[in-house]
Parts: structure tokens; C-alpha cells; sequence
């Protein structure tokens, strides 16, 4: 399988696994108005913090974010145990401070995770860049990037390959953006294609005219991923 068959095998995937959501979201809303879920479960299922783990299970299941996909499990998982069970208040206050601990565990052991198993590559030729309320810039100059994530949640991030060039003839940037956005500039010459998918919030390729440099390498750079209730942006200087 070439690299654009299976480029569009994935965008496939994604569709399809975000179309079953929503099937599942419009048969539950059914469901409650014919009175078939009772209040006690609909009101968990329909939260927005079963929102929060959807979203996590659907960042892991098609855009292979472990680091986002689990936090937003967390956060959703620890604020959706109230209205399952009756937890004494004095637990509940401790419920943020043990949230931003397990986000930690999660950023470290899935970065070892990626070490462990030789996914790692040097920061000079790969970015993986994680902004939680907050903003954040890299400059990449290397002329053997092989791409990497691009995370940003209640902050920005803004990444610069306009002095870079590609190792492969395919890479990858993995992007999410929850509440929050990110920008990437590029080359003019570069072949971009954005493959993010897009809910409350949209990702936007900015670029000019495309000039064709002609060198014949026919490097594409896919941009892929997630954004809800947030967005971003390519563009060329």
C-alpha cells in the first residue's frame, strides 16, 4: 500500500469512528426523549465530561495522541465519579490537585513509553510539544525533520519550519487543540495537505500562491488531527 492509499485508509478510519459517535450521541438524545434512559443515567452519559473522555478515546483511537487522549480521559473520568457516586465533599476538594498529579505520570511515562520502544527522535529533527494554559514557539531549522505532535489545551502554540526541510518523502505533524489553537508556518514550496478534523472550532490553510520549486523531491508534509472548541492555522511567509 503507497503512502496516499494508505492516507486516505486513515481518513477513512477517522470519519467512520467519528460518524459512529455521533450515531451513538443521536440515538442516546432519542432514546431520552422517549423515556427509555431514566434521568439518573442520561445525565452522565450526556456531560460534559463524558464529552471530555470521548474526545480522549477518539484522540488515541485515530490519531495515536496517547499524551492528550489520556489526560482529557482523566479529567473526565475524575469529575464524572460525583455524579456516579455520593463522594464526601472533603474528597472532592482534593480532586484538582490529584488531577494535575496524574497528568504528570501521564506526560512521563508516555514519553519513556515512546523512548522505551526507539520512537524517540532528537528534538533538533522532531517536535512534541505539549501547552496547557499557556502559549509556546519552536523554530525548527533542521534539514531532517521528521515531524511529531503538537498539543494545546486552554493555550497556543506556535511552530516555524520555514528553515527546515523534510527527511522523508511523508511526514507527519499530529496536531490538538482543545479551547486553545495552534500556527505553522511553512515553506512556500512545500506540498501541505491538512487533514484535521474539526468540531466548534476549524483549522485553516492560509497560504499564498504555492510556488513550485521544481526539484522534483515531492516531499508532503500531512498536518492531521483534532481540534474542538479551538483551531489553527498553515501558513507561508
Amino acid at each position: 500500500m503507497n503512502s496516499i492509499d494508505k492516507h486516505h485508509k486513515q481518513k477513512s478510519n477517522k470519519r467512520s469512528i467519528l460518524g459512529l459517535i455521533f450515531i451513538i450521541v443521536g440515538a442516546v438524545l432519542i432514546a431520552k426523549k422517549m423515556d427509555i434512559i431514566p434521568d439518573s443515567i442520561s445525565h452522565i452519559i450526556l456531560s460534559w465530561q463524558m464529552l471530555l473522555i470521548g474526545i480522549g478515546a477518539f484522540n488515541i483511537l485515530t490519531n495515536k495522541n496517547y499524551t492528550s487522549g489520556l489526560i482529557l480521559i482523566t479529567i473526565g473520568a475524575v469529575f464524572i465519579l460525583p455524579k456516579m457516586f455520593d463522594i464526601p465533599f472533603e474528597v472532592k476538594e482534593m480532586f484538582w490537585p490529584a488531577i494535575f498529579v496524574a497528568i504528570g505520570i501521564i506526560m512521563i511515562t508516555v514519553r519513556n513509553r515512546h523512548k522505551s520502544f526507539g520512537r524517540s527522535e532528537s528534538s533538533e529533527h522532531s517536535i512534541d510539544m505539549l501547552t496547557i494554559m499557556g502559549g509556546g514557539n519552536r523554530k525548527i531549522t533542521s534539514d531532517q525533520f521528521v515531524g511529531g505532535k503538537v498539543t494545546s489545551i486552554f493555550g497556543g502554540s506556535e511552530i516555524d519550519l520555514t528553515g527546515a526541510d523534510l527527511r522523508d518523502a511523508e511526514c507527519v505533524i499530529d496536531v490538538f487543540t482543545m479551547f486553545g489553537g495552534a500556527e505553522i508556518a511553512v515553506p512556500r514550496g512545500w506540498d501541505v495537505q491538512v487533514d484535521v478534523t474539526s468540531i466548534f472550532g476549524g483549522f485553516d490553510d492560509k497560504r499564498g500562491p504555492v510556488e513550485n520549486w521544481g526539484d522534483g523531491s515531492n516531499k508532503i508534509l500531512i498536518i492531521k488531527g483534532f481540534t474542538i472548541f479551538g483551531g489553527g492555522e498553515v501558513k507561508s511567509y
